[in-house]
């Protein structure tokens, strides 16, 4: 009670100090000196004025601290939002220039390969029902593609078209353990079939007389039925040779990233079609 009282008496004792220089300020105006009685009383309320208006100008300046600070939080969320937009708008031009620059390489590339009958087709999504990574493409028999077709990339070979719809057709990769590919050694010209494995990479034996080393490109022979002859199938990455000396195994790296896959060409080329279910090299 005594701290509660004393603070009232503290508020009052201000309060009557304000009306007292007011008074005085007032009745002032019209006189050119004021009289001994106000001086002396301005000089013993100055202490208390001066107070007053400390404590005044603290609580003005808090209050605008307060509304520049809730400014300031404003400002800031709204600095954070555009720069989340900013953020999702450079992700969509990076991802158009990315489209843009693979499709001017596959355009490039079908303008230099006139002789091939190319049909550019996008992937629009993978098989569920299957286990291993074909893949489905937005142009079908309406546009001219056939069963067992290959399908490439400027960069090089992909795979062959295994099933076909109207406007859709389905794709297996050379990476598929189903499907195989005949192949050259670019350097030593030695040949091998190669047949996919579950990691992405072909797998086949090759004579082991045959003079090849890591690194060696290889390229497709021609002499299956599906694809055409020299088309880039990847590096090899390892070769192994059996304890008797009789049997020699190449592994291969597909030059073509089977997840990354967006567009395809369908090349217009087949021999001949082999028997239903038969996966052609």
């Amino acid at each position: 009670m005594s701290k509660l009282y004393k603070n009232r008496s503290i508020i009052m004792i201000a309060c009557m100090a304000i009306i007292i220089v007011v008074i005085i300020a007032v009745t002032s105006v019209d006189r050119n000196q004021i009289s001994g009685a106000e001086s002396l009383i301005g000089s013993i309320l100055k202490p208390v004025t001066k107070f007053v208006t400390v404590i005044v100008n603290f609580v003005r300046n808090s209050v605008t601290g307060i509304a520049e600070i809730g400014g300031l939080r404003d400002t800031n969320e709204l600095l954070n939002q555009q720069v989340i937009s900013l953020r999702a708008q450079v992700r969509e031009l990076e991802a158009l220039r990315q489209e843009n620059q693979r499709l001017r390489e596959m355009l490039d590339f079908k303008n230099s390969h006139s002789e091939f009958d190319l049909i550019g087709c996008s992937i629009i999504g993978k098989d569920p029902n299957n286990i291993f990574s074909t893949f489905i493409i937005d142009k079908g028999r309406n546009d001219g593609i056939g069963k067992n077709m290959p399908v490439l990339t400027n960069a090089g070979l992909v795979g062959q078209v295994m099933e076909v719809g109207e406007n859709w057709a389905k794709v297996i990769p050379l990476s598929d353990p189903r499907s195989s590919v005949s192949i050259i050694v670019n350097r030593t010209r030695d040949a091998a079939i190669l047949k996919g494995n579950m990691e992405s990479r072909l797998n086949g034996q090759i004579s082991p007389e045959a003079p090849v080393v890591e690194g060696d490109e290889v390229v497709t022979s021609g002499m299956g039925e599906v694809y055409p002859k020299g088309l880039l199938v990847g590096k090899i990455v390892q070769v192994k040779t059996d304890e008797n000396q009789l049997l020699r195994y190449i592994t291969v790296e597909p030059v073509i990233d089977f997840e990354k896959l967006e567009e395809v060409f369908v090349l217009k080329y087949s021999k001949s079609l082999p028997a239903e279910g038969e996966i052609s090299n």
